[in-house]
């Protein structure tokens, strides 16, 4: 069946239209090509489908550099310039936010430094095959696994560590886990880097708490690459998640240093951290800038993390509170608040929800970033209760982003400027900024 694409929507698809009328999301199409397709998952109102042949390709396509593109899943939009992925991720949000908040005026995407070897956090699946333990990513909606020897989208180090680490794994004998049967030992291997410090820090994921291979399996990467900062075990019983549970250190610190223009963040091996160090300066420049904070306000910063947001406000707000329910992150963000001597912002170890429905204090400004799946309906009301004079929601999905800000607007909020940053170059993720004021009544 041949479809023309007319324009990029959320989670990377061209979007076509059949002749019956019906729309058809196709998997690495762009806007304007034409496409024979073959449909891989039917709906009454729309269906799923495969490029089969290109009849027109978009001019703006590019080979792409990865000899795993289009196998692993990580990278979407390789094969297109990419000053082409910032229109295309600034099309995703408009279209978005015209359909559900009538909101059309979505500023151009900022860009980031680095297109490659750009990402903070790498995670890898560990497999045996052919009889020698592997690393790489699962394929797209797949539990199958491509084995890799590089990342482009990895930092350096972490590449090299990818590939002498099977044979350090094979030499310690380190049972890898099977996750059809169930058994076995290693899982993941991640690697964090931070780019402000040149530290990099090594993380195995076991599913059970005896690691009687952690001792010489750490000695043989130190040897390998002596400047490995820390060695992590993280100890994750559930299968369904990477980076979660109890961890110990293996070797150096148990956490990692991020330094920004003016604050320094410490980052432990199961916290949540921006993916593109270079891209969240900006990001947190942006939002000190829309915040307008100038020594009388009071802020809240939901779904603080580390405290990314949190000490930059502090810088000049006359206080800041910040609200964190991962355990972890929370004990870092405290940390980090006297690391930089700002003594007028406090953590609160809170589901946000429980936080907004006991808090008894005004806030002038909230600060909003919630994980993928957004804000609940209840939070939402809770906040629009709270009346803050300006919110700032920052969201790595445009889709919840979108029904949250609706959300907010209905509630007596005005939107006044809706902006992407590329967070995640040559994928479709895009992390967008949307500011809010309060109406005059």
């Amino acid at each position: 069946m041949l479809v023309k694409i007319e324009k990029i929507v959320n989670g990377g698809y061209g979007l076509g239209t059949f002749e019956d009328g019906k729309k058809v999301f196709v998997e690495g199409a762009y806007p304007d090509e034409v496409v024979k397709v073959e449909i891989v998952k039917e709906k009454r109102d729309f269906s799923f489908a495969k490029p089969v042949y290109f009849v027109e390709k978009s001019p703006f396509r590019r080979t792409p550099l990865c000899p795993n593109f289009n196998q692993c899943g990580g990278c979407h939009f390789m094969d297109i310039s990419y000053e082409k992925q910032l229109d295309f991720k600034r099309e995703i949000v408009k279209d978005l936010f015209e359909r559900i908040v009538g909101f059309s005026d979505v500023e151009k995407t900022v860009a980031s430094p680095l297109g490659l070897n750009y990402r903070t956090k790498v995670e890898l699946t560990a497999a045996f095959i052919k009889g020698e333990p592997k690393l790489g990513f699962k394929v797209r909606k797949s539990h199958f696994l491509v084995s890799i020897k590089e990342c482009l989208i990895a930092p350096e180090r972490a590449n090299m560590i990818l590939e002498k680490l099977p044979k350090i794994l094979s030499a310690a004998e380190v049972p890898i886990y099977n996750f059809r049967k169930r058994k076995g030992i290693l899982k993941h291997v991640v690697v964090r880097h931070a780019f402000s410090t040149n530290q990099t820090m090594v993380i195995f994921v076991t599913k059970t708490e005896n690691f009687p291979q952690a001792k010489i399996l750490s000695k043989l990467l130190v040897k390998e690459f002596p400047w490995v900062y820390s060695i992590i075990h993280v100890m994750n019983s559930k299968d369904s998640v990477i980076l979660r549970g109890p961890y110990r250190t293996l070797h150096g610190e148990g956490i990692i240093v991020e330094e920004f223009d003016w604050e320094t963040y410490q980052i432990p091996p199961t916290a949540f951290f921006q993916s593109n160090y270079y891209v969240a300066k900006k990001l947190a420049d942006f939002v000190f800038k829309v915040s307008e904070v100038s020594g009388k306000e009071r802020v809240l910063d939901l779904y603080s993390g580390v405290g990314l947001f949190s000490l930059r406000l502090s810088s000049a707000a006359k206080k800041v509170v910040g609200v964190e329910s991962n355990r972890v992150s929370y004990k870092a963000a405290v940390s980090n608040s006297h690391i930089n001597e700002r003594k007028n912002t406090s953590f609160v170890n809170s589901d946000v929800l429980e936080f907004l429905k006991n808090n008894e204090e005004n806030f002038d400004i909230v600060v909003v970033d919630p994980p993928r799946s957004g804000m609940e309906k209840e939070a939402i009301a809770e906040l629009l209760g709270a009346k803050p004079k300006k919110i700032i929601y920052i969201s790595c999905e445009p889709s919840t982003l979108a029904r949250d800000v609706k959300a907010l607007v209905d509630g007596g909020y005005k939107l006044e400027r809706v902006v992407p940053f590329d967070m995640f170059p040559q994928t479709f993720h895009v992390e967008t900024v949307a500011l809010l004021q309060m109406k005059s009544s």
